[in-house]
């Protein structure tokens, strides 16, 4: 069996650095194979790739890759303002990658007798 690896794309809103206002410093972005992995945080597994928080209110996004396909993982992430004060956890995100293993080609379209 191959297994094929899928990118994924993240979007969000920026926070602010004071609740909607200002800018945050840093983000904190963690996956996970269940939904209370992530919750518990410490086990979740942190993603790097991330750029410098854009101000409040801007869209944000990252590019998650090589996520094995037809495979479901949990996503939160945390924001961090200058006095290094921690967010709490976001809401948890679940996605599910598509299956992109083409079918077999058909060979034979007499139907049966």
């Amino acid at each position: 069996m191959m297994i094929f690896l899928v990118s994924l794309w993240l979007f969000w809103t920026a926070p602010g650095d004071d609740g909607n206002v200002g800018q945050a410093s840093a983000y904190d972005l963690r996956a996970a194979q269940d939904s209370a992995t992530v919750a518990d945080w410490t086990g979740a597994t942190p993603l790097s790739g991330l750029q410098a928080p854009a101000p409040a209110g801007q869209p944000e996004s990252v590019l998650v890759s090589n996520v094995p396909e037809n495979d479901t993982l949990w996503f939160a992430i945390k924001t961090r303002d200058e006095a290094d004060n921690w967010s709490p956890i976001s809401n948890i995100l679940r996605r599910t990658t598509l299956d992109t293993v083409p079918p077999a080609a058909v060979v034979d379209l007499r139907g049966a007798r």
